[in-house]
């Protein structure tokens, strides 16, 4: 998303609801948060059982959602790819072996996490022959409301 940042929210067409048919206070502040949210992104060749990435929070926030994309589905098993927070599973991605090739998946999340918390992505389950696995994780520094 890109916008225009206004001095004033009525020179930007914004206003405190929808009356206007523009964007809102809320929507511009969901996309500031998002611009400042931390990502976590990992990439792994071969597709394989492993931690293939993480990282220690630095403050509080939200883990709102978990990316996947497979290049190559392989055969004989899917790929499932599981986030951690501290060692325990909050979610996963379940790509099948016969999938079609470049398949790309998003699991919303609403995960709380605090400064010192360890986020890990993790291969579970493996197919044979899957290549090119790249995933990504996203943490907020705030708590967004619909």
């Amino acid at each position: 998303m890109v916008a225009t940042l206004k001095k004033f929210m009525g020179d930007g067409g914004a206003g405190f609801d929808d009356a206007h048919g523009n964007d809102n206070l809320h929507d511009v502040l969901k996309a500031l948060s998002e611009v400042a949210g931390e990502k976590l992104h990992a990439y792994q060749a071969t597709i394989a059982t492993a931690i293939i990435g993480g990282m220690v929070c630095d403050k509080a926030g939200t883990l709102t959602n978990l990316r996947t994309s497979v290049a190559v589905c392989g055969t004989a098993t899917k790929t499932t790819l599981q986030v951690h927070l501290n060692g325990a599973s909050q979610g996963a991605i379940e790509t099948e072996h016969d999938a079609t090739d470049g398949t790309k998946q998003t699991l919303a999340l609403a995960v709380a996490v605090v400064a010192g918390d360890l986020i890990e992505l993790v291969v579970s389950a493996a197919p044979t022959a899957g290549e090119d696995l790249i995933a990504s994780a996203t943490i907020l520094p705030i708590t967004i409301e619909a």
